[in-house]
């Protein structure tokens, strides 16, 4: 009986951890899908003394210096209403309105990625186990989640690198080779590093697909 309430709880408290971490792992998503939003979302700045609004471009436009303070001075000044023209909308009210988005677009990543390792973290805790009972394929299942880890941010850094490359309108690279060049040339770059993601979740698979056995046998001998 004891036993029983025993497995109980601790089957609770399983059922528990895995509610949290799902949540944890949505919260992370929707903190990532808003960080790439505000990036790529176009920022509008209003005038309310001249009575306009202009359009600054995004904070990823910024970024690959495809808008920014020479580009907005140029537009100004192209105004065909002097008034408009002479109150320099984009010029004074979209670097703060670009700068504002980059912050929160750093934010929500920074807490997209906090979350994220803070699901890793309570996954490696969801059994927690005495080191001396340690199996080999807890050590598989660790072992293929951090190297699944590793891969998967090598690939995403890269895939902005590559993204962020590719968008530089000044780049004087595109001078002697051409932007699919520079995509396809990333990619095979890249592919150590999704290498090691597929085999990290490989290993993990193996892992759970151990444990499995390990108690089914712990299950069948404590029935003998």
């Amino acid at each position: 009986m004891s036993n029983s309430i025993t497995e109980s709880a601790q089957d609770g408290a399983v059922h528990s951890v895995r509610v949290q971490r799902w949540v944890a792992g949505l919260l992370a998503v929707l903190a990532l899908a808003g960080s790439v939003t505000v990036f790529l979302a176009q920022a509008n700045v209003t005038n309310d003394a001249v009575g306009v609004t202009r359009t600054c471009g995004s904070a990823f436009d910024a970024a690959v210096d495809r808008s920014g303070w020479e580009i907005w001075w140029a537009a100004d000044l192209d105004e065909p209403d002097e008034l408009v023209r002479s109150a320099l909308v984009r010029t004074d009210l979209c670097p703060s309105a670009i700068n504002w988005r980059i912050g929160i677009a750093v934010a929500l990543g920074s807490l997209s990625v906090l979350l994220a390792v803070f699901v890793g973290l309570w996954g490696s805790s969801e059994r927690r186990r005495d080191p001396a009972e340690t199996t080999l394929a807890d050590r598989i299942v660790r072992l293929g989640r951090a190297t699944s880890a590793v891969g998967a941010v090598l690939t995403v850094g890269g895939v902005v690198a590559i993204v962020v490359l590719v968008a530089d309108a000044d780049s004087t690279l595109f001078l002697y080779t051409d932007r699919i060049v520079v995509v396809v040339g990333g990619l095979i770059v890249l592919m150590p590093a999704m290498a090691l993601f597929a085999i990290g979740r490989v290993l993990a698979l193996v892992g759970a697909y151990l444990q499995e056995l390990d108690k089914e046998r712990a299950d069948h001998e404590a029935d003998e």
